[in-house]
């Protein structure tokens, strides 16, 4: 390893950057004892986690899994990123229930959950969730809800961690121009460098959209996953070359400021992460990461 990559990789130690973030998912009535087991993760030292709940119940063993995942993590000095989301009872993804007092009681739950961990592991941004299908604000009956959506975001502030909403349409209707609230991103790249990120950025003003994610989340804790299934995804990324180059991955996480990814999507550029032939672009993709909190 070079100097200056030694350099970089304590400097961000330093500064709590990210980098890479390990996949993981919890699930209210399965059996999770994989998932909250430690096991080290591939040039990681973060976890993505959805943590799946049932509207109604108590969820109380997937709260337990939750706190016993973060104390075998947190004594790893592995951190975790947390996204909350609805399914059903037989383990299925489902919908946020149509009541937000309900979503609101589970909100404030999570939100205490996650102020509980505090000293046991570090969450450097808390995904919004809860609503809509994988939680990521579309398709649900509250998504357009204003009131619930702020409500949502201001009870997980309570847990004294940062928060990050899915679309920066969302955040300038509701925490205009404010980077106490940053976005995550769960499309990056989905159609090369003027893509439209899955309709992050929507085409008819895309510019305008992505300054503003610019401007309210650059070097904030942005981040999420590269993705190929959003509406208008185009790029092609079994295209290394193009993924490695000059106007490749790397360049749009400079753009942008991105601090964390998930490379375990689209499967074409995990297949990349694990390819030795491809290491030192991984390599060169992790620092860019690295050099934003």
């Amino acid at each position: 390893m070079s100097i200056a990559r030694l350099l970089l990789v304590a400097a961000a130690a330093n500064a709590a950057t990210i980098g890479f973030a390990s996949y993981r998912e919890i699930i209210a009535g399965a059996d999770n004892s994989h998932a909250i087991t430690y096991t080290e993760l591939d040039r990681s030292s973060t976890l993505f986690l959805n943590i799946q709940i049932v509207a109604g119940e108590d969820n109380a063993a997937v709260i337990d899994d939750f706190r016993t995942l973060c104390e075998n993590y947190g004594a790893q000095n592995v951190s975790v990123i947390p996204r909350v989301r609805y399914g059903s009872p037989d383990g299925s993804m489902a919908l946020e229930p149509e009541d937000s007092s309900q979503v609101l009681t589970d909100v404030a739950t999570w939100a205490d959950v996650f102020a509980g961990v505090k000293g046991t592991i570090d969450i450097p941004v808390l995904q919004a969730g809860f609503l809509g299908a994988w939680a990521e604000w579309h398709s649900g009956p509250l998504c357009d809800d204003t009131e619930t959506r702020r409500a949502v975001v201001e009870g997980l502030q309570s847990s004294g961690a940062k928060v990050a909403v899915r679309t920066p349409m969302a955040h300038k209707e509701l925490f205009p121009g404010d980077r106490a609230v940053t976005i995550h991103n769960d499309c990056i790249f989905d159609g090369g460098p003027q893509g439209s990120d899955g309709g992050t950025f929507p085409e008819d003003d895309r510019q305008a959209w992505v300054d503003y994610t610019r401007e309210v989340s650059k070097g904030n804790t942005y981040g999420g996953e590269p993705c190929s299934l959003g509406g208008g995804s185009s790029y092609d990324w079994s295209d290394f070359e193009h993924v490695c180059g000059p106007g490749g991955l790397k360049a749009y996480i400079e753009y942008f400021g991105i601090s964390y990814l998930n490379p375990g999507n689209p499967p074409e550029f995990f297949e990349l992460f694990n390819d030795p032939t491809y290491a030192d672009c991984v390599e060169e993709i992790q620092d860019a990461l690295l050099s934003y909190q």
